[in-house]
C-alpha cells in the first residue's frame, strides 16, 4: 500500500495491531468524560480509518459488533449505534479510494459528512420515536467537526508502524 501524501511504500499491517487499536479506542470511549459535544467518539474515528485503509480486516460486521457494545455501554436504544456504525462503515468502504487519494485537508472535508451522519443519527432516531426534537442534540455537529479535525492525527498515528525508514540500509534487503 502506498501513502499518497508522503510517498511512502507502507509495510503490511498486522491484524493484531488493527484489533488492538480498535480495542484501545473502545476503552477510551468507556472513560467517564460525560456526553459532551467536545468529547469525540474515538472508536468511530478508528473504525472509519481502518475501513478506509484496510477494509478487508475491518468491515461492516466488525463495526456492527462494536456498535452493539457501545449501545450496551451507553444505555441507549439497542441498535442505534450498531446501525449507525454499520452505515458509516459502508460509506467509508465505498469512499476509500477517493479518501486515500486526497490531501489531508481534502480528507477532512470528505470524512466530515461520515462523522456528521454517525453523530446526528441518534438524535434523528430519538426525534422519530418521541416526536419532539431536542435542540441540544444538535451539538453533535460540533462533535463531528472535532472528529474530522482529529482525522490527520489519527492517520499519522495509526500509519506510523507501517512506514518504512527513509534512510535505506544497503546491507538490509527491502
Amino acid at each position: 500500500m502506498i501513502d499518497y501524501q508522503s510517498g511512502y511504500i507502507l509495510r503490511s499491517v498486522k491484524p493484531s495491531f488493527i484489533y488492538l487499536s480498535l480495542f484501545l479506542a473502545l476503552l477510551l470511549n468507556f472513560l467517564p468524560f460525560g456526553n459532551h459535544a467536545w468529547v469525540p467518539d474515538l472508536l468511530i474515528i478508528c473504525i472509519v480509518f481502518w475501513n478506509v485503509h484496510q477494509h478487508r480486516y475491518v468491515g461492516i460486521v466488525t463495526a456492527f459488533l462494536f456498535g452493539l457494545v457501545m449501545d450496551i455501554h451507553s444505555g441507549s436504544l439497542l441498535g442505534v449505534h450498531a446501525f449507525s456504525y454499520s452505515l458509516v462503515s459502508y460509506l467509508a468502504i465505498a469512499w476509500h479510494n477517493r479518501i486515500t487519494a486526497l490531501t489531508s485537508f481534502s480528507q477532512i472535508l470528505n470524512v466530515f459528512p461520515i462523522f456528521l451522519l454517525v453523530s446526528l443519527f441518534p438524535v434523528l432516531v430519538n426525534w422519530a420515536l418521541s416526536e419532539q426534537i431536542h435542540w441540544w442534540g444538535l451539538t453533535a455537529i460540533v462533535q463531528a467537526m472535532i472528529e474530522a479535525m482529529l482525522w490527520p492525527l489519527a492517520t499519522n498515528l495509526l500509519l506510523f508502524p507501517q512506514r518504512r525508514p527513509i534512510d535505506v540500509d544497503p546491507n538490509r534487503p527491502l
